[in-house]
C-alpha cells in the first residue's frame, strides 16, 4: 500500500494578506469620505435685521381727573344769622346771582339810625352856617367883635366835620345792609356748601365754594422718577378715560413742590385750554405723555434667546459667516419688540427667527437679502 501524506490547512501567504489589508483601508477610508460628504452641513438661511440705536421715547399714561383752575371760598363779610341759603352742590350761578343771606333787620336798624344821625348833622351844619353869616355881617357893620366871629366860624367846621362822619357811618351801615347777601363773584358752579337756614355765622366763615368755569385742570398724582426725567416744557395729552376721543393737549401748569405724606407722590397740574364741555368738573382723565430716553436699539421679540439665565441675541460674523451668541441688556420688554440698552453696536446682523433650534458657530447664509432691510 502506498504512504499517504497528512492533510494540511493552507495558510495565505504574507503578500497576499498584506494586499487585502490594504484593499479593506482604501474601502473604508472612501466609505468614510463618502459618509462625511454626505453628513456635511449646507449654510441656514437666517432672517435679520440690521441694528441700530436710536432715541426712543417711553410713553407714560396716568389717571387722573378734572378739577377747576379756580376754586373760591366765599364767605359773609359780617356775622350773622343765615336766613336762607339758596344754593346746593352742582348748581351752575351766573355773575351777581344771590347764593345766601342773613337776618337784616339788626343793620336795618343800623342805617336808620345813621340816617337820623345824618339828619341832626345837617341841620346843626345849617345852623351853625347861618350863625356864621350872621356874625359875618356885623362884623362888617363893627357891631360884632372879630373873636365872636371866630367863635362862631368854629363851630360850624365842627358840626361841618360831624355831618361828614355821620355820612360816612351811613354809607357804611348801607354796606352792611348789602353784606347781608352773598353773591356770585363770577360765572360758576357751586362745589359745597357750609351753612344752613337759621345758623349764626362769623365774618369769613365759609358759606359756599364756588368752582369757576372760565378754567380747568387735569390733576394727577405723580410718582418721583416721573417728576425728575419729564422735561419742563412737555405737553401731556389729556383724554377722557370713558370716551378717548375727547382729549385735549395743554402744558404743565404747576407742580406741587411737596410729596404726598402718604403716597409719596407729586400733585400735576396739567392746563385743559378750550376744554370741551363734556371734561365736565370730577370727570375721569388719562394723561399721556412721551419721556425722552437714551439711545436703544429696537428689536422683535422673537429675537431674543438665553444664555445662562440672561438674553441674548444671534449675530451673524459677516466675514465668517458664523453665527455668534452675543448676551445683551434688555431695557424694556413689549408684546412684539424689545428695546436693547447695551451689547449690540450699529451694522451687527441680528438673526430675528427660528434662534431656539440655532447654535453658536453654525454656518449660515442671508439669502440674497439687501442690506438695511428684514433678512
Amino acid at each position: 500500500m502506498p504512504r499517504r501524506e497528512p492533510f494540511r490547512m493552507p495558510f495565505p501567504r504574507p503578500h497576499l494578506m498584506l494586499a487585502c489589508g490594504s484593499a479593506l483601508v482604501t474601502m473604508a477610508a472612501l466609505g468614510g469620505c463618502q459618509e462625511q460628504e454626505h453628513k456635511a452641513e449646507r449654510p441656514r438661511p437666517v432672517r435679520t435685521v440690521i441694528a441700530k440705536a436710536s432715541p426712543i421715547g417711553e410713553e407714560v399714561a396716568q389717571t387722573g381727573e378734572v378739577q377747576p383752575h379756580i376754586e373760591t371760598d366765599l364767605g359773609f363779610r359780617i356775622e350773622g344769622r343765615v336766613a336762607t341759603r339758596l344754593a346746593e352742590v352742582g348748581m351752575a350761578v351766573r355773575k351777581g346771582e344771590i347764593l345766601a343771606t342773613l337776618n337784616p333787620a339788626d343793620v336795618r336798624n343800623e342805617v336808620q339810625a345813621a340816617e337820623a344821625d345824618l339828619r341832626s348833622a345837617e341841620a346843626a351844619e345849617i345852623l351853625a352856617k347861618s350863625g356864621l353869616d350872621r356874625q359875618r355881617i356885623l362884623f362888617e357893620k363893627q357891631i360884632a367883635a372879630l373873636a365872636r366871629v371866630e367863635e362862631v366860624e368854629a363851630n360850624w367846621r365842627s358840626a361841618n366835620a360831624r355831618r361828614i362822619a355821620v355820612q360816612s357811618n351811613l354809607e357804611n351801615a348801607r354796606n352792611k345792609l348789602a353784606y347781608t347777601e352773598l353773591r356770585a363773584p363770577d360765572d360758576g358752579i357751586v362745589s359745597a356748601v357750609g351753612v344752613n337756614a337759621g345758623q349764626v355765622v362769623n365774618a369769613g366763615q365759609m358759606a359756599v365754594r364756588l368752582a369757576s368755569t372760565r378754567e380747568r385742570d387735569a390733576v394727577f398724582n405723580v410718582s418721583e422718577r416721573l417728576i425728575n426725567v419729564a422735561p419742563e416744557d412737555a405737553k401731556v395729552e389729556v383724554g377722557l378715560t370713558s370716551n378717548p376721543d375727547v382729549k385735549v393737549v395743554g402744558p404743565i401748569r404747576d407742580v406741587s413742590p411737596i410729596a404726598d405724606a402718604t403716597t409719596r407722590t407729586y400733585r400735576v397740574r396739567i392746563a385743559l385750554p378750550d376744554a370741551p364741555p363734556a371734561m365736565a368738573f370730577g370727570a375721569t382723565v388719562t394723561g399721556r405723555i412721551v419721556i425722552p430716553g437714551a439711545p436703544l436699539i429696537a428689536l422683535p421679540a422673537s429675537a431674543i434667546t438665553g444664555e445662562e439665565g440672561h438674553p441674548a441675541v444671534f449675530i451673524v460674523d459677516p466675514v465668517k459667516q458664523e453665527l455668534v451668541r452675543r448676551p445683551v441688556v434688555v431695557v424694556r420688554y413689549g408684546s412684539a419688540q424689545v428695546m436693547v440698552g447695551s451689547g449690540l453696536a450699529d451694522g451687527d446682523h441680528v438673526v430675528t427667527a427660528g434662534v431656539s433650534k440655532l447654535r453658536p458657530g453654525q454656518k449660515v447664509a442671508f439669502g440674497g437679502f439687501e442690506e438695511g432691510t428684514a433678512r
